[in-house]
C-alpha cells in the first residue's frame, strides 16, 4: 500500500475513527493492567476490535440519534468497528516502538523472572527479580544463594516448602554462573 492508499484510507474513514481508535486503545491498555491481567495473550488480541466495533456503535447511535441506525446499517457500523480496532492497534504498535522507553531487563534478569514464575504473585515478579539479581550482584561472600532463598521466601505466593526454595535458589546461582561462562 502506497502512501497515497494510507491517507486515503484515512480521509474516507475520517477522523472520527482516529479518535475513537485512541480512546480503544487507551481502554483496551487499562483492562490489560487491571481486570484481565490472567487472560491469555492470544485471547487479548481481539480485544481493540471488540471495542472499537463497540465504540464505533455507540457512536454512530449517539450521532444520527437512532438505535434503528444500527440494525438497518449493521454492515456499515461493523466495517469501521473494525476499522476503529485496527486503528487502535496500530496506534498501540506505534507507542511500543517509538515512545515508550523499555527498560531491556539484562541476560541474568531474564534468567530469574522465568525461573521464579509461578513461585512470585505475577504482579511482584519484575520487582522481586530484581532484588534477587541485586542482592547476587553486589554479594562477596558467596552466599548469593542464601540472599535469593531469603528474598524468594519473603515473596513466595502459595505453597512453596524451604526445601523447594533452597533447590530454586541454587539453581538460579548455577544457572547464572553457567550464562557469565560463557
Amino acid at each position: 500500500m502506497t502512501i497515497i492508499g494510507i491517507i486515503d484510507t484515512f480521509t474516507f474513514y475520517g477522523a472520527d475513527v482516529i479518535l475513537l481508535a485512541a480512546l480503544t486503545a487507551v481502554t483496551v491498555q487499562i483492562c490489560k493492567a487491571t481486570f484481565l491481567k490472567r487472560v491469555k495473550r492470544k485471547l487479548l488480541t481481539f480485544l481493540p476490535f471488540i471495542f472499537g466495533t463497540v465504540f464505533y456503535a455507540a457512536y454512530a447511535a449517539t450521532k444520527n440519534l437512532s438505535l434503528y441506525y444500527l440494525l438497518e446499517e449493521y454492515v456499515y457500523v461493523l466495517e469501521h468497528g473494525i476499522s476503529v480496532g485496527a486503528v487502535a492497534t496500530l496506534l498501540y504498535v506505534l507507542y511500543e516502538q517509538f515512545v515508550r522507553d523499555k527498560k531491556t531487563p539484562n541476560a541474568a534478569e531474564g534468567v530469574i523472572s522465568t525461573l521464579i514464575e509461578g513461585y512470585v504473585p505475577s504482579n511482584r515478579v519484575e520487582e522481586v527479580t530484581k532484588l534477587i539479581a541485586d542482592a547476587i550482584e553486589k554479594d562477596v561472600t558467596g552466599n548469593g544463594a542464601e540472599r535469593a532463598a531469603k528474598i524468594l521466601a519473603e515473596n513466595a505466593e502459595g505453597e512453596i516448602t524451604e526445601h523447594d526454595i533452597r533447590l530454586l535458589s541454587g539453581l538460579i546461582i548455577e544457572t547464572l554462573a553457567k550464562i557469565n561462562v560463557k
